[in-house]
């Protein structure tokens, strides 16, 4: 579970981390348009944190389901 937690933060932080260097890039632009560029930051950091977990999904499904059969069993 520790392990689990230290992704997922850093997964977070990544986030974070290119959310304000896009909108850091976005003011010091020399363009007329200051705006938060969306697609920078879907592309630069949304998708690089969470695509290891997509390919985790396909490549582990076992782990998976069996994560969801000890939530049924603990219930």
């Amino acid at each position: 579970m520790k392990k689990t937690k230290i992704l997922l933060t850093l997964s977070l932080l990544w986030i974070v981390i290119v959310g304000y260097l896009t909108w850091w890039n976005g003011i010091k632009s020399s363009e007329m348009d200051k705006s938060f560029k969306w697609d920078e930051w879907l592309w630069f950091g949304l998708i690089p944190a969470l695509v290891p977990y997509l390919f985790y999904l396909i490549w582990k499904p076992e782990c998976v389901k069996n994560f969801f059969n000890f939530k049924k069993n603990g219930e």
